[in-house]
C-alpha cells in the first residue's frame, strides 16, 4: 500500500493508505458530522454490501478527510474461495445479471424500500421519547443501508450501458462520440415526470395576469405570503403544495444539512420565476418527443446496417435490452434512494436539534447536524454542545475555502473489471489540458454547439441568475439541478463522464453539454462569451469580462 500524499494546505492525517479520489460529483463540500456518521458510513456498507452479493473482489468505502468526502476501494474478503474462483462467480453473476436488471429493479429491488420510505414519511417523532427516537433512527438507519445495498447492486447497468456503447462504436464507428448514448435516451422516469409537473405550474402563471404579476415583481423570499392573500394565489399555492410533496425531495448535494424544496421552497419558485419568459419550444414534453425520435431513428440505422448479419444484430439486440434500463433506473433510483430516501433522514435528526435546542444545548435547531450521535445523546442528558459546534462551523467555513488535493495515494493497477471501465464513464477520465488559454478541454457528453454567455453556478443559491440562453458552468449537477437546463444553451461541469447525470440530462435537452473539464468553474467567470462543442468536448472562450 502506498503512503497519502499530503499539501501544505490541505494535510492528511497520518497512516492513511490506499488510494481515496475526492468525490466532488457528489460531495462538493465540507461534510457535516452528521453526513460523515450516518450517510457516507450507509453508502460505503450499503455499496460495499451489494457488491458483495455480486462477487465482486472489491468493495467501496467513504472517507472524510478535512471535512471533504474521499471515495476508494478496498479488498472484499475471499473466505474460502480463491481470487480466481471469486472472479469466475463474479462474471458468472453479472452474465446472469445485467440482462434482468430492470425486472429486478421494478419487481424486486424498488418494493423492498417503498415500505421504509412510507413509514419514514408518515411517523410523528415529535411524540417520541427520547429513546424511541433513538431507537426509530436506528431503524432508519439500518433501512438506509440497505436501500444504498440496492444502489450498490443497480451500480451494475452502468456496465451495460458501457459495454453496449463500447459495441456500438466499434461496429459503427460514428463521427460523433457521443452517439450511442443517444440511443439510450427518452424513456419515462420520474425526473421527467417532475420537468412537467414544474412546467405546468409555470404555464398557469403564464396564463394568469395576477399570478404572473407577482412572479414578476414580488421577491422571492416574500412571494408565498403574497400568494396567501389572494384566492388565485391561494389555489396555485395548493398545486404548488402538492406537487413539493411528490418531487420536492430534492437538495443540492448529498449532505444531511441541506433543505429539501418541501422545506425551502426558494428554489423552485425561483425557477418558476424564470420559466415564465419561456415559450412553449422549451416544453420539457417537446425535448422528450424529440429524444425519443432521435433514439428511433438512430436504433433503425443500425438495425439496418447489420441486417445482413443475424448474428451480429442478434448481439445488438441482446447488449441493447440490457442496456435500455440504464436512463430508468439511474433516474427513478435516485428520487427513490438519493431524493425522498435522504430527505426523510432529516425528520429524526431535526427531531433532536430542535429538543438540544429547548434545553440550550444548542443555539439553533440546525446545529445538531455539526455533533455525532454520541454528542446528540450528551446533549439531551445536559451536555452544552455550544462551543463545540461553534469550533466545527469555524472549522467547516475555513476549510470551504481550500481546494482539495484531488487524490491520495497511488492509483492501483487495473485488473480488467467491467465496472472499472463503467465507472470511467460515469466519473469521467481525465482529459489533456489545452495550452491554449482560451480553450478548456473536457469530455463530450451531449451533441450540438452553441455560443453563449457564461454563469458560474456553484450551487444552487446562485442559480436565479440563469437566464434564458445563458451557458450553466457548475461543479456537477443532480437532480435538484434538472429544471436549469429548460432555460440554459449549454452546460459546462467540472466532473463527470458520459454516463454521468449531467450527462443524461443534457442529452433528453438536446443541449451541448461538456462534462470534467477540472478546471471550468475555476477559469471561467459570469459574463465570459463561450462557445461549447458539446461532441468534441471543448469550451472556447470567445470574450473575456
Amino acid at each position: 500500500m502506498t503512503s497519502a500524499q499530503s499539501s501544505p494546505s490541505f494535510p492528511i492525517p497520518e497512516g492513511m493508505e490506499g488510494f481515496w479520489q475526492w468525490d466532488k460529483m457528489h460531495c462538493p463540500r465540507p461534510q457535516t458530522p452528521i453526513t460523515e456518521e450516518i450517510f457516507l458510513t450507509a453508502v460505503s456498507k450499503g455499496f460495499s454490501a451489494g457488491m458483495d452479493e455480486f462477487a465482486s473482489p472489491v468493495g467501496l468505502q467513504y472517507k472524510v478527510v478535512n471535512y471533504f468526502g474521499y471515495m476508494g476501494v478496498f479488498p472484499l474478503p475471499l473466505g474460502s474461495e480463491s481470487m480466481d474462483d471469486r472472479v469466475a462467480r463474479y462474471q458468472g453473476i453479472l452474465h446472469d445479471v445485467l440482462p434482468r436488471m430492470g425486472d429486478l429493479w421494478e419487481n424486486e429491488w424498488l418494493p423492498s424500500i417503498l415500505p421504509g420510505l412510507e413509514k419514514a414519511r408518515s411517523t410523528d417523532y415529535a411524540a417520541l421519547s427520547d429513546d424511541q427516537l433513538f431507537e426509530t433512527l436506528d431503524d432508519m438507519i439500518t433501512d438506509l443501508t440497505h436501500r444504498y445495498t440496492v444502489h450498490g447492486k443497480i451500480n451494475y447497468v452502468t456496465v451495460s450501458a458501457s459495454m453496449y456503447a463500447d459495441f456500438y462504436v466499434e461496429q459503427f464507428s460514428p463521427s460523433d462520440p457521443t452517439e450511442p448514448y443517444l440511443t439510450l435516451q427518452g424513456f419515462p422516469t420520474r425526473s421527467v415526470d417532475a420537468g412537467r409537473g414544474l412546467w405546468r405550474l409555470s404555464r398557469t402563471i403564464k396564463g394568469s395576469p395576477a399570478l404572473r404579476g407577482a412572479f414578476e415583481t414580488v421577491e422571492t423570499d416574500g412571494l408565498i405570503s403574497h400568494l396567501e392573500g389572494f384566492d388565485e394565489g391561494r389555489a396555485f399555492l395548493s398545486d404548488f403544495r402538492t406537487y413539493l410533496d411528490e418531487f420536492g425531495w430534492r437538495s443540492d448535494v448529498f449532505e444531511l444539512s441541506d433543505k429539501t424544496w418541501r422545506e425551502d421552497p426558494a428554489i423552485p419558485l425561483n425557477t418558476l420565476q424564470g420559466y415564465i419568459f419561456l415559450d412553449d419550444s422549451a416544453d420539457p414534453d417537446v425535448k422528450y418527443g424529440e429524444a425519443v425520435a432521435l433514439r428511433d431513428k438512430l436504433l433503425a440505422q443500425a438495425r439496418d446496417r447489420l441486417a445482413s448479419d443475424p448474428e451480429k444484430l442478434g448481439q445488438f439486440n441482446d447488449m441493447y435490452e440490457a442496456a435500455r434500463h440504464y436512463l430508468p433506473i439511474t433516474e427513478n433510483h435516485n428520487y427513490y434512494i438519493d431524493q425522498i430516501g435522504n430527505g426523510v433522514m432529516r425528520f429524526p435528526i431535526l427531531e433532536f436539534g430542535r429538543r438540544l435546542a429547548a434545553k440550550g444545548a444548542v443555539a439553533e435547531v440546525d446545529d445538531v447536524f455539526l455533533l455525532y450521535l454520541p454528542e446528540i445523546r450528551a446533549g439531551l442528558g445536559g451536555t452544552d454542545q455550544k462551543a463545540l459546534v461553534a469550533q466545527r462551523k469555524s472549522d467547516i467555513e475555513q476549510w470551504s475555502k481550500v481546494i482539495p488535493v484531488p487524490v491520495i495515494g497511488e492509483p492501483p493497477e487495473p485488473h480488467g473489471d467491467p465496472m472499472e471501465a463503467a465507472l470511467g464513464k460515469m466519473f469521467g477520465m481525465p482529459v489533456e489540458p489545452s495550452t491554449d488559454p482560451n480553450v478548456i478541454n473536457g469530455i463530450g457528453a451531449s451533441p450540438g454547439t452553441v455560443q453563449g454567455r457564461a454563469k458560474v453556478v456553484k450551487n444552487l443559491s446562485e442559480a436565479s441568475k440563469v437566464q434564458p440562453g445563458d451557458i450553466l458552468v457548475c461543479q456537477m449537477t443532480m437532480p435538484a439541478w434538472t429544471p436549469l437546463f429548460s432555460i440554459a444553451s449549454a452546460v459546462v461541469a467540472d466532473t463527470g463522464g458520459v454516463l454521468s447525470h449531467c450527462a443524461i440530462v443534457s442529452r433528453e435537452y438536446g443541449m451541448p453539454c461538456v462534462v470534467g473539464t477540472q478546471i471550468g468553474t475555476a477559469s471561467l467567470q459570469d459574463g465570459m462569451m463561450l462557445t461549447v462543442d458539446g461532441s468534441q468536448g471543448i469550451v472556447r472562450i470567445d470574450s473575456r469580462v
